[in-house]
């Protein structure tokens, strides 16, 4: 027989418990009764159900989670007995929400909690850029969301430089992934930050509503735009962001505005301020023909004088008018210059590696690369069998 001191017996018994039920292959789950958090640092509660109970201890920075009595949770850690007395109890690594109830009064009181920190206040929102050409997109590339996203933002516009940061959207490892990109979006280079995902339940939505995430949204200094799930789907990432879309396609929408609108105000704009000016014209004349022929030596002696004045304004004026006339339809040149299509209909390609980056250098490319060729009809495929730098160094610097 072995004779073992307490403090030995207690060793060997969290030796078998720590080799036999790991955090990692095994998790408790029942309901959260007598919270508490001691000294501002350590938390501590029972986990019970029906016919057992265990204590629980961890340290509030484990808890990623609100808390609270009453609340079904899963609990993942190690048992153990505590040497000083004696007391077994489950020492937790993380905490994770169970049932939809939980995860509704959980997220209710984080809403609360950052409600009062002023994080969802309107009136820090700031306004989106009306034409932006550089964006940062933080999605997952195998997601229809993102799909519609591009295709829409193409349809309406076209011709903007989208940086994809591919990320996990659900799971244990998807907010830290989210919180990641979202700070390396923060380097000064894009003008505003898109955030979008597709439907799903609470619980595969609760990365968004994850509060590292929210916080990151709200430090993030470029506007936000976040479009999250369904129409329905209202997370706290949205909350936070200044600028909500219901759905990843109405998110392409708000984000840019369709170019055909943009030349149709254009053109009505035009023909508003000619006509305008033209009635303005109409009226100075008629009342000049009126003051002209009334009776009166005084008229007559200065008819001169009034010719003259309506000759130097109506030519003042048409010279003003077909001044502005240029210059609106100069601006509608540029706008329509913008259109990346005219550019490809005069011969031009743009070129794509395989993640979808645009190319403008032959020092990107690396023979055998694959890649692909946008021209005015559509995409094809190539591959590149040689390069060669055309413009020296030289005369590339001189060109810049």
């Amino acid at each position: 027989m072995r004779i073992l001191q307490v403090s030995d017996f207690v060793e060997v018994v969290n030796g078998i418990l720590r080799e036999t039920l790991s955090g990692e292959v095994f998790a408790v789950e029942g309901e959260v009764s007598g919270f508490r958090v001691s000294q501002g640092q350590w938390v501590s509660f029972d986990l019970k159900d029906d016919k057992s109970l265990v204590n629980v201890f961890m340290t509030v920075w484990q808890l990623n989670v609100p808390v609270e009595d009453g609340m079904r949770v899963r609990v993942f850690g190690l048992p153990r007995v505590y040497p000083k007395y004696g007391k077994f109890s489950l020492s937790a690594e993380r905490i994770e929400l169970a049932g939809e109830g939980a995860l509704r009064k959980a997220l209710a009181m984080l809403r609360v909690r950052l409600e009062k920190e002023g994080i969802f206040e309107p009136s820090r929102k700031r306004a989106l850029p009306k034409f932006p050409s550089r964006i940062a997109l933080i999605a997952s590339r195998e997601s229809a969301a993102y799909g519609d996203f591009i295709r829409v933002l193409a349809e309406r516009w076209g011709g903007i430089d989208i940086d994809l940061y591919h990320v996990l959207v659900q799971g244990e490892r998807a907010p830290q992934d989210i919180v990641r990109a979202i700070e390396q979006a923060q380097d000064g280079k894009y003008e505003v930050l898109v955030m979008t995902r597709g439907g799903g339940s609470l619980e595969e939505l609760m990365s968004f509503n994850d509060e590292r995430v929210v916080r990151a949204i709200y430090a993030s200094k470029i506007p936000t735009l976040v479009a999250i799930g369904h129409e329905r789907d209202i997370t706290l990432a949205e909350e936070a962001a200044d600028v909500r879309g219901s759905t990843p396609t109405d998110c392409a929408r708000r984000l840019v505005p369709d170019r055909r609108d943009v030349l149709y105000e254009l053109s009505n704009l035009e023909q508003s301020v000619e006509s305008a000016f033209l009635m303005r014209m109409d009226k100075i004349s008629a009342l000049i023909e009126r003051s002209l022929s009334a009776p009166g030596a005084w008229l007559v002696g200065r008819s001169a004088d009034l010719d003259l004045l309506t000759t130097r304004c109506s030519s003042g004026v048409r010279q003003w008018l077909g001044g502005l006339t240029e210059r609106l339809t100069a601006q509608m040149r540029l706008m329509e210059s913008f259109d990346p299509n005219r550019v490809l209909a005069r011969g031009y390609a743009l070129v794509r590696d395989a993640s979808g980056k645009a190319i403008v250098s032959v020092r990107e490319l690396q023979d055998g690369e694959k890649v692909t060729l946008r021209l005015a009809d559509g995409e094809t495929g190539a591959r590149i069998e040689s390069k060669e730098n055309v413009w020296p160094k030289k005369q590339q610097q001189k060109l810049i």
